[in-house]
């Protein structure tokens, strides 16, 4: 079972090494947009569904999606959030 992810300056640190170079996190320009990052803890990104393109997910490889039993990915995606 998933436990929540602190919305802290060091879950930020971690989650900044796989945001960054996620494919989908900059093309679709999700740092414009509440809540920027940390999705995993913050909720999805508040850009319109219609402008956001699935490209790829970073998640998997973060600490702290193994660290917080994290499932599926894809956070900052309001679509895939089940």
């Amino acid at each position: 079972m998933p436990k929540p992810v602190p919305d802290t300056e060091e879950s930020m640190n971690e989650c900044r090494k796989f945001c960054g170079p996620c494919p989908s996190f900059k093309p679709n320009q999700l740092n414009e947009f509440e809540p920027h990052a940390l999705f995993c803890s913050r909720g999805p990104s508040t850009k319109p569904r219609d402008q956001i393109e699935n490209k790829g997910c970073s998640c998997f490889g973060c600490g702290l999606f193994s660290k917080y039993e994290l499932e599926k990915g894809f956070f900052c995606m309001p679509w895939e959030q089940k």
